[in-house]
């Protein structure tokens, strides 16, 4: 089995319904595994073909950068394609990218929101010259 360069990494858990601004570092379609003696999810670029690791499910691995250092996301196939979606709105008009999640049932669901850049209004007024004399 190889050593994962993710054990022991941060995951982004905000509260509920508690919108974070996050920065995309990059992402990564990966195998996520469960290793009962570490107690940690390891992860592959190919599905390992190991009786030690349990749960072995196909992911995308979400880097990110948020208020004060890097963290992780987890995402499932139809949790990708939200993320996909607010992040072609991010890149076409700029502004902000904001993770958030909600319980849903048993499970906490991820949700991504876009904010558009706002149009900053100059306080300087424009006047000529002339009128000044």
């Amino acid at each position: 089995m190889t050593d994962s360069p993710f054990i022991g990494r941060n995951y982004l858990k905000p509260p509920e319904n508690e919108r974070v601004p996050i920065v995309v570092i990059d992402f990564k379609k990966m195998y996520a595994c469960w290793l009962p003696g570490l107690r940690h999810t390891l992860y592959f670029d190919a599905e390992p073909q190991t009786e030690e690791l349990k749960r072995i499910r196909e992911i995308v691995l979400l880097e990110v950068f948020s208020t004060d250092s890097k963290y992780l996301i987890e995402l499932t196939a139809e949790d990708f394609e939200e993320f996909e979606t607010a992040y072609a709105l991010f890149s076409t008009y700029g502004g902000e990218l904001f993770f958030h999640r909600r319980k849903e049932g048993r499970r906490m669901k991820k949700y991504f929101d876009f904010k558009p850049k706002q149009k900053v209004r100059s306080a300087i007024r424009k006047f000529s010259l002339l009128e000044k004399i």
